[in-house]
This record gives structure tokens, C-alpha cells and sequence, in this order.
């Protein structure tokens, strides 16, 4: 399973363009450490599971191997703005309530 994870986590990196230090950073962790999860070689906590949901805007069913359904949420940002990985996942989590409360709305 770690693997499956590892290569789930390494595709959606880089469909987004972040290199592994951004997303290191977000999470709380060394560099190191991201390389030796996205390689299958170390597992990771819930805490960071959820981070890592939120950032990807995508369930855990779908980095654990366990679903191939992923939406893409499209973030513009300005080609000269560093990119703050903490608004993404912020965004992604708002669009994410949203999309609920249409839902519940019925508008979708």
C-alpha cells in the first residue's frame, strides 16, 4: 500500500507543479522525508493525510489506492506570486463546503 500512496502522492505533485521542498514545507516535514513517503519507504500520520487531501482536493479513498475518482479543483493565481500552499488547501476546503451546500440545496 505504500506504494500505491507514494505514487499517488508523486503524480499529484507534479500535476500541480509543486516540487517536493513546497510541499515539505506545507506539511510540516523535511524534504527527506516527503522523497522516502512518495517512494513507498515510510508511512505517514492521519494529520498529515488530511493536509494532503485538503491541498490535492481529493478524498483519502483516492490516495490509499483505494478509488480512481479525482476532481481537479482549477486555482488561477498571478505567474509571479509565490504560491502559498496553506491558501490552496484553504481554497480547496471552502470550494469543498460549497459544493456541500449546493448539494444539500439541490442545485446540483
Amino acid at each position: 500500500m505504500k506504494k500505491i500512496v507514494g505514487e499517488n502522492l508523486s503524480k499529484l505533485r507534479r500535476e500541480n507543479g509543486y516540487t517536493q521542498e513546497q510541499v515539505s514545507s506545507y506539511l510540516g516535514i523535511t524534504q527527506s522525508n516527503l522523497s522516502k513517503i512518495e517512494n513507498g519507504e515510510r508511512n505517514f500520520n492521519m494529520t498529515l493525510l488530511d493536509k494532503l487531501c485538503l491541498l490535492y482536493n481529493c478524498s483519502p479513498e483516492y490516495l490509499l489506492g483505494e478509488t480512481n475518482s479525482h476532481e481537479k479543483t482549477r486555482i488561477a493565481f498571478r505567474s509571479d506570486e509565490k504560491v502559498d500552499l496553506n491558501v490552496v488547501a484553504k481554497m480547496n476546503e471552502i470550494i469543498g463546503y460549497l459544493k456541500l451546500l449546493r448539494k444539500l440545496d439541490g442545485a446540483e
